[in-house]
């Protein structure tokens, strides 16, 4: 009986806090869903906002980094970046603002940073326009645009650093916030626990990437990708700070160092076996310096071509030692895949501060001296003295009046008759270019050889066709008896696959008979690539024209090459020619070239005929073509015709031998 009551006042008691119970379990229920909903709130807004903001300014401090690091990159090298890299770098920038504003991020936050940046801009313009003025750019008025730039581009580093330091504030602020929902949390707590843990990581991962993405952005920077060696900005950077005031060292070598017969083994066997030859090669150089245990860097600058910085006393005998060091490690043949390369490099040497006292020109200056050393055949090194930066100048000077001189109708041809070997007739006439610059006189042994290194032989050769053509047909038009033209044909020109459709093209163009025409090519060239030499010869001969071997006797040719030749003539060079009356070698030399050439159904000329000694002897041979300044100097084309008639009648007044 006395349970009954004490059960049911307790049911009662409870049964009146129930509902109380109930509401506050549902003013849980609901506080904490609105706690999840507000802490759902605030994390979706640092994971959609905040983060991409700070990764949105990270990529515009990236890429305002990549333009003065391209500013400075332009000052030293003087190559102005590609238009396509900075039009990549611009279109990024106008990117990540248009983000921001995406984002909701506030006008005057964007303004305060387009400030500095229209001046850097401003300031980076009007260096681009200096620097585009070549050799007339003034480098003081550079470096003043190149510090301009740099302190707008710092200031706009620092507002940006600003920037993202209000964010990263607000991200915080967000974060606190967020804890403190999750704080009144209580059945929900290791949820929401896992979800700032989840924004934890997430933000950490983010970060920790764009740290380590910069550190190898940072690295590759410095370092060559396939060999792993510093780069040309090292380079800069180390000699900025071994050739400042306060580092200064008593001597510093530059060698710069380039393997020679390296486009030949990728065009034959390949740049995957290139690269691993480079990756060997650079190996094989840290070791070599590291052997000398001298003071001394090595770098990559560009592929195939390496420069070492070299302190040393001011006898610069320790450069010269590496140098001989390289050149006999390229004696040996190198294996690579099962290959044996035979290798050699060029190496040029400039020491600081003798030739030079800043990196550009002591790099200028060791590239001129490398040059000479592979233009000599290679496999050697040169140091360099001051006269050849007067010969590069010169030579630099031709290839740039070459590249306008046709254009500028600056060429002019001359012709040398070759007479009978009676002297009274002209069987031929040799077509010679000549070059007058304004009032200079370039000699052919001046800019032939520059046009053969640049390519610039070829449109050159074309031209001598033509005009020599041409010259023929207005001639035979005018009703003046002609005989064959003479052309020397370059060995480029003649190894181009489509030269003997180009003869047959200007021959129809011009109207000239291919019987007129006669092509000299030197023995050297034609013992070139000899398959390739017959195959082209025979083009010719079906098209008509005459062929010679010019400069016989000094090209080293196979007489089995020889009888191949579908040749009509031999020009005996003039080395051996000169000398018939002091040397019986010379003397027996030309004798037996003339015999051989009869044998072999060849017609014979004689270049370099000066002496009458000479014509008496080439007459008891019985040459058949005298050509020389015995009977004539090369003439321009008027006077060549004017005089074309008189030769015979000047020749015949001499007493004939």
């Amino acid at each position: 009986m006395l349970i009954k009551p004490g059960f049911g006042q307790t049911y009662r008691r409870v049964a009146l806090f129930f509902p109380l119970i109930i509401l506050s379990a549902v003013l849980v229920v609901w506080s904490s869903l609105q706690t999840v909903g507000n802490v759902s709130k605030k994390a979706d807004s640092l994971v959609s906002r905040h983060i991409p903001e700070l990764r949105e300014l990270s990529a515009l401090q990236w890429v305002m980094n990549q333009r003065i690091i391209l500013l400075h990159e332009y000052y030293a090298t003087t190559e102005r970046p590609s238009e396509e890299v900075l039009d990549n770098l611009r279109n990024a920038f106008s990117r990540h603002l248009v983000n921001l504003r995406f984002l909701g991020l506030d006008d005057s936050e964007i303004t305060m940073f387009k400030s500095p940046l229209a001046k850097f801009q401003s300031s980076a313009a009007l260096f681009d326009q200096e620097m585009q003025l070549g050799s007339a750019r003034d480098w003081d008025k550079l470096r003043e645009y190149l510090a301009a730039s740099t302190e707008q581009a710092n200031m706009a580093n620092r507002e940006l650093k600003e920037w993202i330091e209000r964010v990263r504030e607000r991200l915080g602020a967000g974060s606190e916030e967020t804890l403190d929902e999750i704080g009144r949390l209580n059945s929900l707590q290791l949820s929401f626990g896992l979800t700032v843990l989840f924004i934890a990581i997430l933000l950490l991962a983010i970060l920790y990437a764009r740290m380590k993405d910069q550190a190898k952005l940072q690295y590759r920077a410095y370092h060559d990708e396939l060999t792993d060696l510093p780069n040309r900005r090292s380079l800069q950077t180390y000699a900025k700070k071994a050739l400042s005031l306060n580092n200064q060292p008593e001597c510093m070598a530059i060698l710069f160092v380039s393997l020679d017969r390296f486009p030949l083994i990728t065009s034959t066997f390949g740049h995957l076996l290139g690269d691993q030859l480079l990756k060997r090669f650079s190996t094989e150089l840290e070791k070599l310096l590291e052997h000398h245990g001298v003071d001394s860097r090595l770098f990559s600058f560009g592929r195939a071509n390496w420069i070492v910085c070299v302190d040393e006393p001011e006898s610069g005998s320790t450069s010269i030692e590496i140098a001989d060091a390289i050149e006999r490690f390229t004696v040996q043949p190198l294996i690579l895949n099962e290959r044996e390369l035979n290798v050699s490099c060029s190496i040029g040497v400039a020491y600081f501060p003798s030739d030079a006292e800043n990196l550009e020109s002591l790099l200028r200056k060791a590239d001129t001296a490398r040059r000479e050393a592979l233009a000599s055949g290679g496999s050697g090194y040169r140091v360099y003295e001051a006269r050849m930066s007067l010969e590069s100048e010169r030579v630099l000077s031709i290839e740039s009046g070459l590249r306008n001189a046709l254009k500028n109708d600056e060429f002019e041809l001359y012709f040398q008759p070759k007479l009978s070997i009676h002297g009274d007739k002209v069987a031929c006439a040799e077509a010679l270019i000549r070059w007058n610059r304004g009032d200079e006189f370039i000699s052919p042994g001046d800019f032939i050889p520059v046009a053969e290194q640049t390519g610039l032989v070829v449109p050159l050769g074309e031209w001598v066709l033509r005009r020599a053509c041409k010259h023929w047909v207005d001639w035979f038009e005018a009703g003046i008896e002609c005989p064959p033209i003479a052309i020397n044909i370059s060995a480029q020109q003649f190894q181009l696959d489509d030269f003997p459709d180009l003869v047959k093209k200007v021959l129809i163009e011009t109207g000239m008979p291919a019987k007129k025409l006669e092509l000299e090519i030197t023995e050297e060239a034609a013992s070139g690539k000899p398959e390739q030499v017959v195959k082209a010869m025979y083009a010719l001969k079906a098209i008509g024209v005459s062929l010679a071997i010019d400069d016989f006797g000094t090209g080293y040719s196979s007489l089995s090459y020889l009888k191949r030749f579908p040749i009509d003539v031999l020009k005996i060079d003039r080395a051996f020619v000169s000398q018939m009356e002091n040397s019986s070698q010379d003397k027996a030399i030309v004798d037996m070239v003339i015999t051989m050439a009869h044998e072999l159904n060849f017609e014979v000329v004689a270049e370099g005929v000066e002496t009458e000694a000479q014509w008496q002897l080439l007459r008891e041979m019985k040459c058949d073509l005298l050509q020389g300044f015995l009977f004539s100097r090369p003439l321009p084309a008027h006077t060549y015709i004017d005089h074309l008639n008189s030769y015979s009648l000047d020749i015949l007044d001499k007493p004939i031998p």
